[in-house]
């Protein structure tokens, strides 16, 4: 009871609400906006393609707006559906529907695009003239939007780098300032560093992350590519079970290298496998522009159907998408239903843009258009987005083979520098333990001892060696928490990549981890006092 009237008087005091009760909203309003903003450039091609597609089946206005609002996997169609209630339910005309819609739109390519599209109906502009017109648009748009977030990416990928490594010299820095100077809160001195590393990788990976341009390669349907199967069959059962197992060893062995390498090893199938789809799906997804703009044409030009389309493609150039061509005309073939024949292979291929897009073509196609025209209008919006992806994925490649010996690097000056200074600390405890403990040998400035202490070398003899080993320990895991995410943002794919990059690096931090200590102590010998 007491803490009800606690929480009452708190709301009255605040306007009726709790402290900080619309901050999770907040929040979460603004990642819904980031993300739906990242999506708003490919949707909204993949929504114009759509509508400029069923234009050729001679569809009327009405038909245009009911079958678009119809289409719930592009994020822009919402919009539409509410331009589509205004007009249904509160019998507006679509020019006002369309100018309400625009107002409240956040996104600056939508909010023209809906502006555009009313001014054209109120000049009487017909439905297909201007959509033609506008899907022209809508690629250029998106090309030059596509181009400058890889502008962007390249420069900050190349931020990133450079942050990371200052951020790690930062730490280094601390480290060495615990060995010389032995503060008495090591603690806090040492969660300084977290502070630093964690906020420069974030600003980092949220910069990266704001300016990558939006390419899901794979779709989230049941039904998936073989390689995908796999990776979801495993990952639920090898995660959990490769995690405790890591934790267990490390307990045991007290060997954070051993347990990143066993983690390393484990998820290695698992990131291969989804290295291997996602460069699968890459490829079909180059042969995929070919084939609808064939399939159209013979489609339209011999005016037959899908079936009797599919027997006279030259499947031949399509190494990668034969066997699901080759499937989906044998089930036609044997009279199976069709529409359950491309569903199998559109969840078979895996890839995304094939998911789009031949939706559109089929629904085109069925509302009665022209299968080569349609084919064209697919294929040529498909093949903008295929060119760019090979653009980013140049970029890709070039930060992840910077990324690897770069944080080779950033571990293997933790570690080495680490051991180095666990070694001076050794000897010099060794030899200030052979002068005697006698606080007056190590004062006077006449003794062996003393010299020492003048010298400065007896700052390494209180040296924290169990609390900075936890901190190396602590700052190579998020070094590499850090570069996996950067590389999964570069990089782009299914959550897969999570895996390959974790497999990558795990397995690199792990064997300079264990290598680090043998290296320094067979290049490393610390000379000692003799006769003392």
């Amino acid at each position: 009871m007491a803490f009800a009237g606690f929480g009452k008087s708190i709301r009255s005091a605040n306007a009726g609400k709790l402290p900080f009760q619309d901050l999770g909203a907040s929040i979460k309003d603004r990642l819904a906006t980031l993300t739906e903003d990242k999506q708003m450039g490919p949707d909204l091609l993949f929504m114009v393609t759509y509508m400029a597609s069923i234009t050729t089946a001679q569809a009327t206005r009405p038909e245009i707006f009911a079958y678009t609002a119809a289409r719930t996997e592009y994020v822009t169609c919402k919009y539409i559906q509410r331009v589509e209630f205004f007009v249904k339910r509160w019998n507006y005309s679509y020019v006002e529907g369309l100018a309400i819609i625009a107002e409240k739109a956040k996104n600056d390519m939508l909010r023209s695009m809906l502006h555009r599209y009313g001014n054209s109906i109120e000049s009487g502009v017909p439905d297909e003239d201007f959509l033609t017109r506008e899907l022209a648009t809508i690629r250029s748009v998106f090309r030059n939007s596509y181009e400058q977030g890889l502008e962007m990416l390249k420069k900050w990928s190349d931020a990133y780098i450079a942050m990371l490594f200052s951020a790690n010299l930062i730490g280094i820095i601390i480290m060495l300032s615990i060995a010389i100077f032995a503060p008495d809160d090591v603690q806090q001195t040492l969660s300084s560093a977290y502070f630093i590393v964690i906020t420069i990788a974030i600003f980092g990976l949220v910069t990266m992350y704001k300016s990558v341009p939006s390419d899901d390669k794979t779709h989230a349907l049941q039904r998936c590519s073989k390689e995908q199967a796999i990776v979801r069959k495993l990952e639920m059962k090898m995660i959990p079970v490769a995690l405790i197992a890591s934790i267990i060893l490390y307990f045991l062995s007290q060997n954070a290298g051993l347990s990143m390498l066993f983690l390393g090893f484990i998820l290695m199938p698992l990131g291969v496998i989804g290295y291997l789809d996602d460069k699968n799906i890459v490829l079909r997804d180059a042969e995929f522009t070919t084939f609808i703009r064939s399939l159209g044409a013979v489609m339209g030009g011999k005016g037959i159907t899908v079936g009797s389309a599919l027997a006279e493609i030259d499947r031949k150039s399509m190494e990668n998408l034969e066997p699901f061509i080759a499937g989906v005309y044998s089930k036609i073939n044997l009279g199976l239903d069709e529409k359950l024949s491309w569903d199998r292979f559109v969840g078979e291929s895996g890839s995304n843009l094939i998911y789009k897009y031949l939706n559109i073509f089929r629904d085109a196609v069925e509302l009665g258009g022209k299968p080569d025209i349609i084919g064209q209008i697919v294929g040529s919006s498909m093949l903008e987005q295929v060119l760019l992806r090979e653009k980013r994925n140049s970029i890709a490649m070039g930060f992840v083979i910077l990324l690897i010996p770069m944080h080779a690097m950033m571990v293997g000056i933790f570690l080495f520098l680490y051991h180095i200074m666990v070694m001076m600390s050794k000897a010099i405890s060794s030899v200030v333990a052979q002068l005697g403990s006698s606080s007056s040998a190590l004062s006077n400035p006449g003794t062996v001892g003393g010299s020492i202490g003048g010298s400065g070398l007896s700052m390494f003899v209180n040296f924290p060696e169990q609390e900075v080993g936890l901190f190396v320990v602590i700052m190579v895991i998020i070094v590499t928490i850090a570069n996996v995410i950067a590389g999964k943002i570069v990089m782009g794919g299914d959550r897969y990549m999570y895996y390959f990059f974790s497999s990558l690096l795990l397995l690199v931090t792990g064997i300079i981890y264990i290598a680090a200590p043998v290296i320094v102590a067979m290049f490393f010998n610390i000379p000692t006092f003799q006769g003392v």
